[in-house]
């Protein structure tokens, strides 16, 4: 994922390694967090796959290496923004797509949105159906810790398709945070 969000945050202009660290760090940084251990091994692969094209530029008594994404490396970054959002991929996956949507059409970007919202209510039955198995046991609070995690899965899970629709009702942001009626 590292890769992907690396091209994106080099679609509007071209950066170096820290540039690239710093705004993973004040953009994404709520959800992600890349060292520098991992973020120049990924910078290095992508030129090596031909995503990416560096270029030295003296800064000072010091030389910068810039990054610049290529023709295939913008191909590569929309392809991945434009797949499907898998649930179980994690949260983080998520998260960083939806970060870089303002790159995307509406018609991708809603579908998208509407995917992950129908793939979430259908998890949500998945864990409804565990619920109701665990309520007809016999000893329950030998389970406790054990529902706890199922619990938590529905709340999650809840809230996600909450985010999904006002997000892809494209309602005012601050309003998620103030429970609907």
């Amino acid at each position: 994922m590292l890769e992907s969000i690396a091209l994106g945050m080099l679609l509007e202009k071209d950066l170096t390694g820290y540039d690239i660290k710093k705004f993973i760090e004040n953009g994404i940084g709520v959800f992600y967090k890349a060292s520098f251990g991992s973020l120049y091994p990924a910078l290095k692969r992508l030129t090596e796959k031909g995503y990416l094209t560096t270029k030295d530029k003296p800064q000072g008594s010091r030389k910068k290496i810039f990054y610049h994404i290529t023709e295939e490396g913008r191909k590569q970054f929309f392809h991945w923004l434009s797949s499907p959002m898998d649930i179980f991929e994690g949260t983080n996956t998520h998260l960083a797509k939806v970060y870089f949507f303002d790159h995307l059409e509406d018609e991708i970007r809603n579908q998208q949105l509407l995917e992950y919202e129908i793939n979430n209510r259908n998890y949500l039955k998945k864990l409804r159906e565990l619920e109701r198995g665990f309520t007809e046991l016999e000893n329950k609070e030998c389970f406790y810790y054990k529902l706890s995690t199922l619990y938590y899965g529905i709340c999650i899970t809840e809230e996600t398709i909450r985010w999904c629709r006002h997000v892809r009702m494209q309602k005012p942001l601050p309003d998620l945070l103030e429970r609907e009626g």
